[in-house]
């Protein structure tokens, strides 16, 4: 006879049951848990794809990788700490905080970075930061923003 015909479970059924449960909730449990490394940026974008991006357009050397990795970092934990410092925002369309300070901090990293640069770097370096800025400007949906450079 079916033991399910008259509504008895044998116990090892329950255990195996109970058993995938508990691996189940342990398992989300854990990936709730679990630290997920440093905060990501807006779109993903850190240091280290920064850096990846400006080796490969610029073909810097391992000294100025390490340069300007510090840099990066640098700048990314300033932004850090003046968006941390920033009251809340009361609306949707209010400018970002402290938006001239961080467009400073831009501005002051982008010159050490061209400090470390040879003239060829350098040319690359502002056509690069032309592209971005564009790229910006059309994800912001600016009117005026040209369209970015394929």
């Amino acid at each position: 006879m079916d033991d399910l015909t008259y509504g008895y479970v044998h116990p090892r059924r329950i255990l195996l049951l109970a058993a995938v449960l508990l691996v189940a909730c342990s398992t989300l449990w854990a990936q709730n848990d679990a630290p997920s490394g440093p905060p990501m940026r807006r779109g993903g974008f850190g240091p280290e794809r920064e850096l990846n991006q400006l080796t490969r357009v610029l073909s810097l050397t391992a000294d100025q990788q390490t340069q300007v990795k510090a840099l990066l970092t640098e700048r990314m934990q300033k932004m850090e700490a003046l968006r941390n410092s920033a009251p809340a925002a009361d609306s949707d369309t209010a400018a970002p905080p402290h938006r001239e300070q961080m467009e400073a901090i831009r501005n002051e990293t982008d010159t050490k970075i061209a400090a470390l640069l040879n003239d060829d770097q350098k040319t690359k370096f502002a056509a690069w930061q032309q592209q971005r800025k564009a790229r910006m400007a059309q994800r912001q949906g600016s009117p005026e923003a040209p369209p970015a450079p394929q």
